[in-house]
């Protein structure tokens, strides 16, 4: 039997954005070295600048299935 060809969707977005010569002749130079392509050495380069760069999320955080938590209430309770 043969495969089905449909395609996977993908977790991923296309990004396009324009390079000065002198920023792409960098980014050359950094390919040669670290023996990459230009795309993959892109996405390293993106990856390493976002965690070292964006905030850490925070651990302590609330459990907040309690938020959705059934709440009684007596006839005779105010407030």
């Amino acid at each position: 039997m043969s495969k089905n060809n449909k395609t996977e969707k993908k977790n991923t977005v296309k990004f396009s954005f324009s390079l000065s010569k002198a920023d792409y002749k960098q980014l050359l130079r950094y390919c040669i070295i670290n023996k990459l392509g230009e795309k993959v050495a892109i996405k390293k380069i993106l990856r390493t600048y976002l965690s070292e760069n964006l905030p850490k999320p925070d651990e302590d955080v609330e459990n907040q299935l309690e938020l959705f938590k059934p709440f009684q209430r007596n006839i005779f309770d105010r407030g």
